[in-house]
């Protein structure tokens, strides 16, 4: 049945108003049929049915991917479901036939590694395929420019990557040159799709190699890519690609009921969707913690060495994380605008750094209050310093919030009590540390200093 699909691009079906089917492809009918359904009859594929019920209770289209299940081997698809006059049309594509015992789960495991290791440069793609300046952090190509572009064309294993692009598949140690300097690069990665199932780039890691460990497809020799598969992730990994996405989606879905995007609802209805978002956007924070945790104790964990500004980095969190503030009321005070504070640091890290000093920090701190943010300069070191009207930090529990899980006995405070000591390890990586100054009822004064040379 898939390689059948598989010829056609779209399989089409369209019901009444009582889900009784009008017309279908053959395949859908013999679905039907496999269901226990007949071939006029009420649709019987129970997702297929929950798509279209959904689709004209909001009274419009949905897209959903679907996993339908057999004797002997299971059929993945998308489904795009869309009101038409009197019924509901539905279209299927992308159909995959999979045996119960396949290697899904493998590929699943490899996108994690992609996804959390530690060598090479982390990049991301928007839709159209051009580099996001954000995933840049190696300068291995500059941000906006086609991604095709970045390689030479016919050389390596090209065509295997533009193939699999095409075709919206991941891709893992695939052998190219880059364009700009004609180094040698092992690159990895695979797609990321939105709520409506449509792609939003891709995300992966590029190993830059000196070019003669890259070996051309035409010369008929192996490609090289043993950093990428040596060994599978364990446990953590697992977890981080098994919740991303999914929490990704009950957020995604949790702010479109709470701001009644999908028609009217009940307001204890939408509060409850709030609920569900902030504790969706709370788990997520957690997964992204965890996965930042088995990266700095893995043994020869390191940190790249930027030039970088620490005045500019808390403009930077001041901004990412504004609105959060606004909602509670609280004001940040920026340094200078001429005010600047070179460092040596990763600037992706030690942005992480400051933006979890000024979360932490809007989180403790009472409405109506104000944090302040402000730069420092020694002769060997650059400083910037986050600083609450919070309860501040009796002395002796100074060093324990920057244990692991270590939330000072608070349980009225979210947080997965691993942001200050992810932030140390990361800072100390760096060549330099976090300090803290505080007293109980004066606020908190954190401090993130980085060598200048």
């Amino acid at each position: 049945m898939a390689a059948e699909a598989g010829q056609a691009a779209i399989i089409s079906a369209r019901l009444d108003r009582w889900d009784k089917i009008i017309t279908a492809d053959d395949l859908i009918l013999r679905l039907q049929r496999a269901a226990g359904g007949e071939d006029d009859g009420r649709i019987a594929i129970p997702r297929v049915a929950a798509v279209a019920r959904l689709t004209r209770r909001l009274k419009i289209a949905v897209t959903r991917p679907l996993l339908i299940g057999g004797r002997d081997y299971d059929i993945r698809l998308w489904v795009r479901a869309y009101p038409v006059e009197d019924g509901v049309a539905l279209d299927f594509s992308e159909w995959q036939q999979a045996p119960h015992e396949d290697d899904t789960g493998f590929t699943a495991l490899r996108m994690a590694q992609v996804a959390l290791s530690t060598g090479g440069q982390q990049w991301r793609t928007n839709a159209d395929m051009r580099w996001l300046s954000d995933a840049m952090d190696g300068g291995f190509a500059p941000a906006d420019e086609i991604f095709f572009d970045s390689f030479v064309a016919g050389r390596g294993d090209y065509d295997e990557l533009r193939k699999a692009v095409s075709d919206e598949q991941p891709f893992f140690g695939v052998s190219l040159y880059m364009t700009a300097t004609g180094q040698g690069a092992c690159l990895s990665g695979y797609p990321l799709y939105d709520i409506d199932g449509s792609l939003i780039g891709y995300h992966g890691v590029c190993l830059l190699q000196n070019e003669k460990a890259v070996l051309s497809a035409d010369q008929g020799e192996e490609a090289v890519g043993d950093d990428l598969s040596a060994g599978l992730p364990d446990f953590g990994k697992r977890l981080d690609i098994a919740l991303r996405q999914p929490l990704a989606r009950i957020i995604a879905n949790a702010e479109t009921m709470k701001v009644q995007g999908a028609g009217p609802l009940r307001s204890d209805y939408a509060d409850y969707a709030s609920d569900i978002a902030h504790a969706g956007r709370h788990l997520l924070e957690l997964v992204d913690d965890l996965a930042d945790l088995q990266a700095i104790d893995r043994a020869g964990f390191d940190v790249a060495r930027e030039d970088i500004d620490l005045a500019d980095l808390g403009r930077r969190a001041a901004g990412l994380l504004g609105m959060k503030a606004a909602d509670r009321h609280i004001h940040i005070e920026l340094p200078d605008g001429d005010a600047t504070a070179p460092a040596i640091g990763e600037f992706r890290r030690a942005l992480q750094i400051i933006v979890n000093l000024l979360n932490n920090a809007i989180r403790y701190s009472p409405e109506h209050s104000t944090i302040t943010i402000h730069v420092a300069r020694t002769e060997n070191s650059a400083q910037i310093v986050v600083a609450d009207e919070g309860p501040g930090i009796a002395p002796e529990d100074q060093e324990r919030v920057f244990e692991k899980f270590e939330r000072l006995g608070r349980s009225d405070v979210v947080g997965s009590g691993l942001g200050l000591y992810i932030s140390r390890r990361l800072a100390r990586a760096m060549k330099g540390d976090i300090e803290i100054d505080s007293l109980p009822g004066q606020g908190a004064r954190f401090t993130l200093w980085l060598p200048v040379e």
